[in-house]
């Protein structure tokens, strides 16, 4: 093996255990924030701020496989107090997928 190949080979294997600890930070964040999206519909709180800071987390995470359908259910509950901006976080949505 070349030492080009090696280094290849080794920042390769570095990019795929950032990726898996990245994936595995944002599985242990599930939770929390499924309590939070829980919390934000249970309350039935209507703070717009609130909502859309959790929806552009929830977004932000789809695109790695976590949070969908959180993200769908605060939208759900998003759409009855400001159905313009949830329509602007199904557009957003809509381009990522």
């Amino acid at each position: 093996m070349t030492k080009l190949i090696k280094m290849n080979y080794d920042a390769t294997n570095d990019i795929k255990q950032i990726i898996l600890q990245f994936n595995n930070s944002i599985k242990a964040q599930m939770p929390v924030l499924e309590d939070v999206v829980s919390d934000l519909i249970t309350t039935k709180n209507t703070d717009g701020n609130a909502i859309e800071n959790c929806l552009d987390t929830l977004l932000s995470i789809t695109v790695h496989g976590f949070g969908k359908e959180q993200f769908i259910r605060l939208l759900e509950y998003y759409k009855t107090i400001d159905a313009e901006g949830a329509l602007f976080y199904w557009n957003e949505y809509d381009k990522k997928e």
